[in-house]
């Protein structure tokens, strides 16, 4: 194993000054590295190398809320996905009725796109991206995939794959990224499948989160037997699960929860580099376990009755610690922001910020209550999050990131 210092200067690698890869110098702050026999780079930050203290660190301002009045065109019902453009416009997946809702860069409304349906153009469950003038809208509910211009026209559509609800890509090669159900056990087994597409609905390839095969994680529903027979599977609160975010220049980046060691992989299952830091596991207390316990069973219990969502949901199996992170997102820049831990109740969220090239450059606060998968959008130098606004009606707000 190869290991030498980083040259951890400011440019496109957005690393911070370095004084102590030299004998008898005094060190600021370091990113060690660490050279795989496979050359893959493990990139170790004992401490942060970008900002330590709050009065250098990011700032994350809200700049914008979109939140039209109620019967206007424009009105937010129950947004599913968010992206925006170079030239800042901001569209909104919408349900009930499935559109897509363009909004210019101070959140004037400006047309719908698409329509709710199964005909050219239409869709029912709309995920989003963007590239260049395209926007591509994924339906896995009809497992079809479209692509508009931005300025509302439809262009084309094809077959792709139905029933994984997922975040959906264009990277910068101009390759949409579309989750896959696998077609046969082996490739299921490889974990994750996401089919790359060309902008004319050529397939490329499929490339694999792979996952650990352990589904230790996870409670299994039933109820009723025979043709009656019920099952259901959700995640226990707070167990470690492999999380994956798509990257802009292609691939993804993934880790598994219960250890800090994030893997940058342009191909799904290779991996280029490793982002790691310290990490200490926080308590949870047993009032949290059960308030998730609470959440699981409010939604397990609509398909196999309450009785036998309790049977299941143990609170013996909910980890009395916190996984070392919660979510991955990868911005438009190339910076990996990790979601770290925060009471279900929090007014704000908290990240890791890493550079690039891998080194940790310190912690971020979000002053919102950031969504789960799906109702965000990391971008160059903005955070666009669909949210719940004071007065319960849905919102969208753009949070620039002031570096």
């Amino acid at each position: 194993m190869d290991r030498r210092c980083l040259p951890l200067l400011l440019g496109p690698l957005g690393f911070a000054a370095l004084a102590g890869c030299r004998p008898g110098a005094e060190a600021i702050a370091t990113a060690r590295v660490d050279t795989l026999p496979s050359g893959t780079l493990v990139v170790t930050s004992d401490r942060p190398v970008g900002w330590g203290d709050s009065s250098r660190a990011w700032r994350v301002v809200e700049t914008l809320r979109i939140q039209p009045p109620e019967g206007s065109p424009g009105e937010l019902v129950e947004p599913l996905h968010v992206a925006a453009d170079a030239a800042g416009r901001i569209y909104v997946a919408d349900q009930k009725p499935a559109v897509v809702k363009q909004f210019d860069a101070n959140g004037g409304f400006i047309r719908t796109i698409g329509r709710e349906g199964a005909g050219p153009g239409e869709f029912r469950v709309p995920f989003i991206a963007l590239h260049g003038a395209a926007l591509v809208v994924h339906d896995p509910q009809q497992g079809r995939t479209a692509v508009f211009d931005t300025a509302g026209k439809f262009l084309r559509s094809w077959v792709s794959s139905c029933c994984v609800w997922s975040d959906i890509a264009v990277d910068t090669a101009g390759l949409a990224y579309i989750p896959t159900m696998p077609g046969s056990d082996s490739a299921r087994q490889r974990g994750l499948a996401y089919t790359r597409y060309r902008l004319d609905g050529t397939a490329v390839d499929t490339l694999y989160v792979p996952d650990r095969g352990d589904d230790g994680g996870v409670w299994r529903f039933t109820s009723g037997s025979g043709r009656n027979r019920v099952r259901m599977t959700m995640q226990i609160p707070f167990a470690p699960e492999m999380l994956f975010a798509l990257h802009p220049a292609g691939g993804f980046v993934r880790g598994w929860s219960a250890e800090y060691r994030i893997v940058r992989s342009p191909r799904g299952e290779d991996s280029t580099l490793v982002l790691t830091r310290p990490w200490t596991p926080e308590p949870i207390s047993d009032a949290l376990r059960q308030e998730g316990i609470e959440r699981v069973v409010a939604h397990a219990k609509a398909v196999v009755g309450e009785a036998a969502a309790r049977q299941a949901a143990r609170l013996a199996d909910v980890p009395g610690q916190a996984p070392a992170f919660q979510m991955l997102r990868v911005d438009l820049d190339g910076y990996v922001w990790v979601r770290r831990f925060a009471p279900a109740d929090s007014a704000w969220t908290r990240y890791d910020v890493f550079a690039p090239g891998g080194a940790w450059l310190g912690a971020v606060t979000v002053p919102v209550a950031m969504p789960g998968w799906g109702h965000q959008f990391f971008g160059r130098g903005a955070i666009y999050a669909a949210i719940e606004g004071e007065d319960g009606r849905p919102a969208v707000v753009r949070l620039e990131v002031r570096r």
